[in-house]
């Protein structure tokens, strides 16, 4: 199948043409991205619903594998500069440096660390916004004045009234952060 008898086929017969010719391509793609098999299977699958909603707009100019790489890569770099992925990394670097035999309480950090990403995530914007910058970019306080175009003192109000903000949440929950 080459050339513009691709762009007869329907929705389903497309995706199924995709899967069975370049799935395995599409995967290794994804998985070069975020190295994670679990995130990979997920992210295919988007993907997938993602060529599906946009088989329209293929008008046969590019080559379908190159077209479908092209979603997939697009789709990864997406997630890849998501706030709640860069917050999960730190969470699963922290994991890393666990105790393998302790797995009850991998579990239980895991759920706490969860729920910290979502607290994260509630916090008013302004508040949301230094956490994440601190988080997804390792940025000082300076570098975030500078970023935002807002006073360092100004910052810091806010990394500190978002740190109350987390252990207030922490400490309602009866969970500890270590």
């Amino acid at each position: 199948m080459t050339g513009n008898t691709q762009v007869d086929l329907t929705n389903d017969e497309a995706i199924e043409y995709i899967m069975h010719h370049y799935g395995e391509a599409l995967k290794r793609t994804i998985y070069t991205y975020v190295k994670n098999h679990h995130t990979t299977d997920d992210l295919f699958q988007e993907v997938l619903i993602l060529i599906y909603r946009k088989w329209d707009q293929f008008n046969g100019q590019s080559q379908l594998k190159t077209w479908a790489i092209r979603i997939a890569i697009n789709r990864c770099k997406d997630y890849l500069r998501s706030p709640l992925h860069r917050i999960k990394l730190v969470k699963d670097q922290w994991f890393d440096q666990g105790d393998p035999y302790q797995l009850e309480n991998t579990v239980i950090q895991k759920e706490q660390w969860d729920e910290i990403a979502n607290v994260i995530l509630n916090l008013p914007i302004k508040y949301r916004e230094v956490m994440i910058l601190t988080f997804q970019q390792n940025m000082t306080q300076q570098e975030i004045a500078d970023v935002t175009n807002t006073p360092i003192s100004t910052i810091k109000s806010r990394m500190q009234r978002a740190r109350k903000m987390l252990k207030k949440h922490v400490h309602e929950g009866e969970w500890t952060l270590g």
